[in-house]
């Protein structure tokens, strides 16, 4: 899919997090996480996308910073850092969850993930 949509971004998005689920449900663990991280990062994207003005070039180097996996990353380039930081000083359970759902990367696709260790 060239040039995505921020609507496009949010459909793949929802996808990703019912394949998830499917497979979280199913017991298939690495694969759940694999496309869990995927659904967070179109997420994250979607919401980029959006706060692009219309009729504005944005910087060559914003949007190439945007073609990445890096979901902290991706978290800063939407303006969302100081508000996740926030809700994790306020839940220690957001915390913990997000402190897994940063680890993430493409890469995990090579990741077993044993849920006993989490």
């Amino acid at each position: 899919m060239p040039d995505p949509s921020s609507g496009d971004l949010k459909a793949l998005a929802d996808t990703r997090l019912s394949e998830a689920m499917l497979l979280l449900e199913g017991k298939h663990y690495s694969g759940a996480y694999y496309l869990a991280g995927y659904a967070v990062e179109c997420g994250i994207k979607a919401i980029i996308a959006a706060s692009f003005k219309s009729g504005v070039i944005p910087s060559g180097r914003f949007v190439e910073r945007v073609y990445s996996h890096d979901l902290k990353q991706l978290m800063a380039l939407a303006g969302l850092s100081d508000l996740i930081d926030a809700a994790c000083r306020a839940s220690s359970d957001l915390e913990a969850n997000w402190a897994l759902v940063a680890l993430w990367s493409e890469a995990s696709r090579y990741e077993i993930i044993d849920p006993s260790a989490l």
